[in-house]
Formats: C-alpha cells, sequence, structure tokens
C-alpha cells in the first residue's frame, strides 16, 4: 500500500549533503557554453548572464497561497531562501527604497503564506540559527535590520519579539513587524508608541504544538480535499477490517495528525462551521474509531499530554481547538464532559454526549 507519507508529499525537499539545493522549476532551458570570440588576435570569452527574476517570485509565491501542493512548497523554499540572502547583502541605506518596491511587494507576499508556519530542514534551521544570533548581539549592530528581514521568512506569526521595537526598528518596518510579530503594537495609541511597554515573552500563553509537517495555509487546503478526505475515510474502513496491519496502522496514524493539525490551526470562531463540514464528519468517525486504543508512541504520547494541558487551561485563545485536536487521541470511555455545562458551547458538548463521553466525576476532561 502507498504510504501516506508518500501520497502527502511529505519530505520530498531535495537537499545535497548540509546545503540547501535552490532549483525552481519551470526554469528556462540551460544556456549553451559561451563561444570565444576573437578580437584582434586576442581570445575572448562572452559573459553571460542569468539574473533571478522578481517576476517568477512573484509566480512561485502566488502559486503557494493559491494552489498550495508539494511542487509550490518546494519552489517556494528556494525562493524563500534567495530573498533571505538578497537582504543580507542589500545595502543598508537601500533597504527602505528596496522594501517599497518590487522585491518588497514579492517578499511580503512570500510571509503572507504558508510557507513560514512549515517544520525547516536542518539547513533552513542552522540558516535561521546564524540569522538569530546576529539579532542577538542587539539592534545596535550594523546590519541588524538586515538580518531582520532575512530571518522573518523562517518565523511563523508571533514567534520573536524585539525590546523596544519603535526605538530600534527603522519606521518603514514596524507595520510589518507589528503583522508578523507583535499585532498587540499596531493597536497602540499614537500616544502610547513612543515609549511602547509590551509583554515579556514568558507571558504570553505557550503556543500550540504542531502535529504535521503540513500546517497554516496548506492545511486549510486540506478541509475542502475530497482525495484528503476519501483516504482517510478508506484508511479507517482499512483498519476496521483488519487492525492488525502495521503499514495502515501507520498511514493512519498519519492522517491522524493531519486532521488535528487542521483544527489547531483553524481560527477559534470558524470551529462550529468547519465541524458542519465533511472534514467535521471524518473527524467524529476518526474519534468513534476503534483505532483510538491502539497503543501511542513516546512522542505521540507527550503530544496528547501537552494537548490535554492546553485543552485544560482556559485562558489560553485556542483551549478549545486544542480540546478537539486531543479528541483524536483518547479512546471515549477516558473522555468526560465538564460538570459546568457552560464551559462547552452546545455543538461540541452534543456531539461529546453522542460519541459517548460520560459525565465528569473529577476536574479533568480526559480520565
Amino acid at each position: 500500500m502507498e504510504s501516506l507519507l508518500q501520497w502527502l508529499g511529505w519530505n520530498r525537499l531535495q537537499r545535497r549533503g548540509d546545503a540547501l539545493v535552490l532549483r525552481f522549476r519551470d526554469s528556462t532551458p540551460p544556456t549553451p557554453a559561451p563561444t570565444p570570440a576573437s578580437t584582434g588576435g586576442t581570445e575572448t570569452t562572452a559573459l553571460e548572464l542569468t539574473p533571478w527574476s522578481i517576476a517568477r517570485l512573484t509566480v512561485i509565491t502566488a502559486e503557494v497561497i493559491d494552489r498550495p501542493c508539494q511542487a509550490a512548497l518546494e519552489a517556494a523554499r528556494s525562493a524563500r531562501c534567495c530573498l533571505s540572502r538578497f537582504w543580507i547583502a542589500a545595502p543598508l541605506d537601500a533597504l527602505e527604497t528596496l522594501f517599497s518596491g518590487p522585491i518588497g511587494e514579492v517578499y511580503r507576499q512570500l510571509l503572507a503564506g504558508a510557507l513560514p508556519a512549515l517544520p525547516l530542514t536542518a539547513a533552513e534551521s542552522a540558516w535561521r540559527d546564524q540569522l538569530a544570533a546576529v539579532l542577538a548581539a542587539g539592534f545596535e549592530q550594523p546590519g541588524s535590520v538586515n538580518a531582520l528581514l532575512a530571518l522573518l521568512p523562517y518565523l511563523d506569526r508571533e514567534a520573536m519579539q524585539v525590546t523596544n521595537p519603535l526605538q530600534h526598528l527603522p519606521a518603514w518596518l514596524v507595520p510589518l513587524y507589528a503583522e508578523r510579530c507583535d499585532p498587540g503594537l499596531s493597536a497602540q495609541p499614537s500616544s502610547a508608541r513612543t515609549m511602547p511597554q509590551l509583554p515579556p515573552v514568558s507571558a504570553l500563553p505557550p503556543p500550540l504544538p504542531e502535529l504535521a509537517p503540513i500546517t497554516g495555509a496548506a492545511a486549510m487546503a486540506l478541509i475542502g480535499d475530497a482525495g484528503f478526505l476519501g483516504r482517510v475515510k478508506g484508511l479507517i474502513n482499512l483498519y476496521g477490517l483488519d487492525p492488525g496491519d502495521p503499514e495502515i496502522c501507520r498511514d493512519l496514524g498519519l492522517g491522524r495528525r493531519q486532521v488535528a493539525q487542521v483544527w489547531l490551526d483553524v481560527e477559534s470562531e470558524q470551529l462550529e462551521s468547519l465541524y458542519r463540514t465533511p472534514f467535521g464528519q471524518l473527524t467524529d468517525t476518526l474519534i468513534a474509531s476503534p483505532f483510538l486504543r491502539e497503543p501511542l508512541s513516546p512522542d505521540e504520547r507527550a503530544l496528547r499530554q501537552q494537548l490535554a494541558e492546553l485543552a485544560a487551561d482556559l485562558q489560553h485563545p485556542r483551549a478549545l481547538n486544542a480540546l478537539i485536536a486531543a479528541l483524536l487521541y483518547y479512546p471515549m470511555d477516558q473522555v468526560s464532559l465538564p460538570a459546568d455545562p457552560d464551559l462547552l458551547p452546545p455543538w461540541l458538548a452534543e456531539s461529546l454526549t453522542r460519541l459517548g463521553a460520560r459525565a465528569s466525576t473529577h476536574g479533568s476532561a480526559f480520565a
């Protein structure tokens, strides 16, 4: 049976040693080697340049938003590396001009896509860490703004914050920084922006875990992907026929991770709407499957515990997201309805009751 991992196209990023292989699909055919020309008895070689194209990068960043697939993600990874190294090499006194022009536009388009939220390869992580080390030396260091521009495409939203950003960042960069790293900054009244008081990183709610390599906008595309829905439903049916098949268990485990990832990524106010779609029906089918009684790996047990803890933290803005994801890892006889009916939205409480959840006799939703 074809592995779900292969079917989803995961782990196809081409690498050579420890370096990224920068390869754009649909690239122009290789140019023939230059022919030596003779001028006055002196043999010279014609210089041929193959510049990278902003137009091509624009197409790549649009494709990964409009039609996210593995090929688009691979091309976007290469584009990200190209843009990141461009900002490192850009002259300090030209940054604002470049940022306001076409190269800045394609850069902002790439940030708006799914790529910054995806897990990094080893080479990408090493590059990210190098850039972070530059910023750790302080924004008084020359090139720190270059490093920040180069680093942002490798960070998910709100993954970092700059101390006193209005003092350390140029005014033209503050709106993008606020959008990507600190949405609360843009909401401050103008009189308060001269001396911003930002919460420390430790005060931020703990982030949700990443369960699958396809996250963000790319994961959202799976909601209406009939092929993905049919594949996971087919694996649930196959497990019912042959629960002892290790390949079915492995592939269904990967499918469960991806389904749970969608629930973590969707906006909290859209949870009920998503639950009433075929994707929600697939989730119910998976929750009711005896597959949830399969032993978990140590990694899965750790993730399940993390999800349960986040679901129990009612102050966390995505506690309900974590709860639905956690339900995919607990047999229903280990799930308890809260004693206070107001803690769950009616649509979810009704669904859990229908699936067999028990009335709570203790504080935790999971036994």
